[in-house]
């Protein structure tokens, strides 16, 4: 009936603190892990020991290792939507389909953001917010400053794995940013409105107004949707045009 306690190798230890620490939202998908001699001397444990447990957390894919640059946080959703994702890129409509998802999950984001956001986390969405103001005023296009602005709300919700699968689609919200973005180039009313939109939903969020921050993050989201269906629907006018 009773079986022997065994007492847990360090290793052991060591791969539960970490992968508890990923799975609770503390390290967070992309972020990079201390130096191993740093990360061992930190938690009092041999190197050895610590290899073998990033090793077992690589295996299981909480974690990744680059040749020569590090050791990263895996989002835990990669394996499963990153095969998907593979055949869902090939179809014309993908973009689209990305905006549905993201109107679901962002407006909600928003809503959750307003209830839940910590002060760290309102003032990193405002550096993002000032980042996009500068780059508005230089000219620049501005879509890494939007991009890291909506994964700021995404993280102040604090559903881990919310956070992750955001990582996943991150690329695709990016393209988005910039196939709007790079399109406007040109028009600074265009660029004055986006921003706009983007400091409605931060003061929205900021004044723990989840309603309004829900309803200021689909605003955004249905003029993004509109000018996507523009900008592609005039890519195929072009297309047919030239040949015929």
């Amino acid at each position: 009936m009773f079986q022997k306690i065994k007492p847990k190798r360090i290793s052991d230890e060591i791969y539960l603190q970490i992968r508890d620490l990923i799975l609770n939202g503390e390290l967070k998908p992309g972020q990079k892990l201390p130096p191993e001699r740093d990360l061992a001397e930190s938690m009092s444990v041999s190197r050895p020991s610590l290899r073998e447990a990033l090793n077992k957390l690589v295996a299981q894919g909480y974690l990744e290792q680059v040749q020569g640059g590090g050791t990263y946080v895996k989002s835990i959703t990669a394996t499963s939507i990153d095969n998907a994702i593979e055949e869902f890129v090939k179809r014309d409509d993908a973009i689209f389909d990305l905006m549905e998802v993201r109107k679901i999950l962002e407006t909600w984001a928003a809503y959750a953001a307003a209830e839940r956001a910590s002060e760290k986390e309102i003032n990193n969405m405002f550096e993002f917010l000032e980042e996009m103001r500068i780059a508005k005023e230089h000219g620049q296009i501005g879509y890494i400053s939007d991009t890291n602005f909506h994964f700021a709300i995404s993280h102040a919700t604090h559903n881990v794995l919310l956070v992750h699968v955001m990582n996943n689609i991150y690329q695709w919200i990016e393209r988005v940013s910039y196939e709007i973005r790079s399109r406007m180039h040109n028009k600074p009313d265009s660029h004055e409105l986006l921003f706009r939109h983007h400091t409605d939903i931060f003061n929205a969020i900021k004044s723990k107004d989840p309603n309004l921050a829900y309803g200021k993050m689909l605003v955004h989201m249905n003029y993004i949707e509109q000018e996507l269906e523009r900008i592609f629907n005039k890519g195929k006018q072009k297309e047919s045009l030239e040949d015929s």
